[in-house]
């Protein structure tokens, strides 16, 4: 099988590269100071974060540390979908999967399941519940006004398993300047050395059309396509096969090292406002294709002519997902706010298995053909916020949140399948956090949330919360609160059992619960009338007790059964430094992180395998030509080497994932006032595959070396977008 393995020299020297490139940038943007200010404002101190309830606090008094990427973030890497921009945050981590196409992320070393994922405020349909665990590369940009990442343990706010922090997706509202404006833009990017107009490469178009109707009413309608052809890396494509004096030989070389996809999103906005009181409705289509080719060929002979005639058995998952958001909030006396919001989505997979005949190119006949997956969620979250304007001390919010899924994800053949039902969960909860303000710099928030499933009943979800501004700009931020993760839908309901597959959820499991604890210190400087130095020290650590893993057992006909249980135990230590400066025409930044995860596999075997440390840099660069109207960008980030306790038959064992370094760099130029050109390149380190170490095996243990793929190698990309404004 073919497999390109990359082991970057130059990681060992990327610190030292990195951190020379900062000051390099640093002492020649001194040298700039007398040249005209960069066109890009700076933004304002106490910029307002609109994520659910933080709209009606600044950054100064809020409760966690707030990142933000707008749209210039967006621009200077073409961002397509969220795995584009989030792949450079210092402390997430994006995780491709090329069989299936799906990203997932993990933030300060918790996976997809502890991160929530929100459409302007709203948690997202997943896969297997409702805002976590999502796959990014889903999420498409080209509607984004900005994206919010807030740090910290969010459970009181925004419910079950906001552990590690939330990521909200804010939509594009309303126009300037003008009563119509018309977007497009073309994408054309090369996989690795991979590219044609359509069978090799990755082919993105994308249309907007908005109306501003009155001076409080605008409309917007698109839609985005986005077609990656898949990664060949040496493999043959669907069409291939070896046949040797009429006998097929498998030789592995079909299909592709990263599975073709295909993806539609069509979407339309209302933003209106009825006296003081604001209505927003957003909706979205959602379509996804994934073929995915098998290796193996079935040699068989025409009966008639002798021939060789060789079929396939092939895949293809298909995904639908329709979403209905709406917003409504405004004052509801004095200055006492309300924010409602109300939703319903419906996700839909469809399996297909089909006989391919790869000579005559077509599907003979299907094997499977079924609807695998299916969720349909009524949701609706309510707060009333600033319950006691009056009080200089002391101030209220109180709300409710309900969720209310049913569906089932399975896949079952013959007698099995009568064992598919439709499951339902529900959430009631009503939370409230408590404003004292002890001093005109510090403040103590404590809140609490009362969560009621219908799988495992009553829980408490606790946090207690505090700021102290030391100087107007020197703030510290600290937040100790319940790590609390509910079982998702795969895990409590999942079924695939047939002849060969015994996988199934476990209705039975309890929540994780633990404590979590963050701490954030941030200051601000400035160095002149265009000039900001901003730096921040977080420290984090998480406890999480009954981790939900998968496990092996026998159900009652004696067959292994693989399930979900409460079996693990696990501890993060981590500690961040982050510095970002901008400098006349200069935007920079350089941080590190350095963490560290014990893991306990079962409790019984006292099994804690100490602290398993990793540490990660991120670096960029921007810098501004305004004469011509360009901005040079580049990003960096190097991924430390990671070790992970793994549970193998001999007892648990360590298994590692080597270093690797990430770099994109690009071009940005407004060719006019309604056009502008994007070139660049991807992964300019050419990363395809990294070493990595299997679940040891053996009676002695003895490790199988392997590789992971996280990249299809060094590409490039050319963005053309236009921008018409017009009354």
């Amino acid at each position: 099988m073919p497999q390109q393995l990359y082991r970057m020299s130059l990681n060992k020297y990327s610190g030292f590269l990195i951190t020379s490139l900062f000051i390099c940038a640093i002492g020649h943007a001194q040298e700039k100071n007398t040249m005209e200010k960069d066109s890009m404002s700076m933004q304002n101190l106490n910029e307002v974060v609109v994520t659910g309830e933080s709209q009606v606090m600044s950054l100064s008094k809020k409760l966690f540390a707030v990142g933000v990427l707008d749209q210039r973030d967006i621009a200077k890497v073409a961002g397509n979908n969220l795995a584009d921009i989030l792949n450079y945050n210092l402390n997430i981590t994006v995780t491709p999967d090329p069989s299936t196409g799906r990203s997932t992320i993990s933030m300060f070393g918790l996976d997809g399941q502890y991160v929530k994922v929100l459409i302007d405020g709203i948690p997202m349909a997943s896969d297997n519940g409702m805002g976590n665990n999502i796959d990014i590369t889903q999420i498409n940009l080209e509607d984004v006004e900005r994206i919010e990442i807030v740090e910290g343990s969010m459970g009181v706010l925004y419910g079950d398993n906001a552990v590690a922090g939330v990521i909200n997706i804010v939509t594009k509202r309303g126009l300037e300047n003008a009563k119509w404006q018309l977007q497009l833009s073309v994408q054309e990017e090369t996989v690795g050395d991979e590219y044609e107009w359509f069978d090799k490469g990755r082919h993105i178009q994308n249309a907007k059309l908005s109306h501003q109707l009155s001076e409080k009413t605008s409309i917007s309608i698109g839609g985005s396509r986005n077609d990656s052809a898949g990664f060949y890396n040496g493999y043959k494509g669907k069409n291939y096969v070896n046949i040797q004096d009429n006998t097929v030989v498998n030789d592995g070389l079909r299909g592709m090292e990263w599975n073709p996809k295909e993806q539609f999103t069509a979407f339309g906005n209302l933003n209106t406002a009825l006296g003081k009181h604001n209505i927003f409705y957003k909706f979205q289509y959602y379509d996804e294709t994934v073929p995915v080719y098998n290796r193996f060929v079935n040699g068989r002979l025409n009966s008639d002519t002798g021939m060789v005639e060789p079929t396939t058995l092939d895949e293809t998952f298909d995904t639908q997902r329709v979403m209905n958001n709406l917003n409504i909030s405004g004052p509801l006396k004095g200055q006492t706010i309300y924010n409602l919001s109300f939703s319903q989505q419906t996700q839909k997979r469809y399996y297909q298995q089909y006989v391919y005949n790869i000579l005559q190119r077509g599907i003979e006949s299907y094997i499977a053909d079924n609807l695998s997956q299916s969720s349909e969620i009524w949701y609706s979250k309510g707060f009333v916020g600033n319950m006691v304007p009056k009080s200089d001390f002391f101030n209220l919010q109180l709300g409710y949140e309900f969720t209310h899924q049913t569906g089932f994800d399975a896949i079952a053949t013959g007698e099995y399948s009568n064992d598919v039902v439709e499951n339902t969960l529900e959430n009631y909860d009503f939370f409230g956090v408590a404003d004292f303000n002890i001093s005109d710099r510090f403040s103590i928030f404590p809140g609490a949330r009362y969560t009621n499933n219908s799988q495992f009943g009553n829980k408490l979800i606790w946090s207690l919360s505090s700021t102290y501004d030391i100087t107007d700009t020197f703030k510290v931020k600290a937040i100790l609160g319940s790590a609390f993760r509910a079982p998702n839908f795969e895990e409590l309901f999942f079924y695939f059992v047939d002849s060969n597959h015994n996988v199934q959820g476990n209705p039975n499991l309890d929540p994780e619960d633990g404590i979590s604890i963050f701490l954030n210190l941030e200051d601000k400087f400035r160095l002149g009338e265009s000039s900001m130095l901003k730096t921040a020290f977080k420290s984090y650590y998480f406890d999480i007790k009954d981790k939900i893993a998968s496990v092996i057992t026998t159900d009652e006909e004696d067959r292994n059964l693989f399930t979900f249980a409460n079996v693990d135990y696990s501890k993060i230590l981590g500690f961040s430094l982050e510095n970002s400066l901008i400098m006349d025409h200069w935007q920079l930044s350089l941080g590190a992180t350095y963490l560290g995860e014990s893991t306990t596999i079962d409790e019984s075997l006292a099994s804690n395998s100490g602290y398993l440390w990793s540490f990660n840099l991120q670096s960029s660069v921007g810098y501004t030509i305004p004469t011509i109207r360009t901005t040079l960008s580049a990003q960096l980030k190097y991924n430390g080497k990671t070790q992970v306790v793994l549970n193998d038959t001999d007892g648990p064992v360590i298994g590692q994932t080597d270093d690797f370094t990430w770099m994109d760099a690009s071009v940005r130029t407004n060719i006019t006032k309604n056009f502008n050109i994007t070139l660049g390149a991807r992964n300019i380190f050419d990363i395809v595959r990294v070493n990595a170490s299997d679940v040891p095996s053996g009676a002695h243990g003895s490790s199988v070396s392997s590789s992971r793929l996280f990249g299809n190698g060094r590409s490039y990309f050319l963005k053309l977008l236009y921008n018409l404004n017009f009354n």
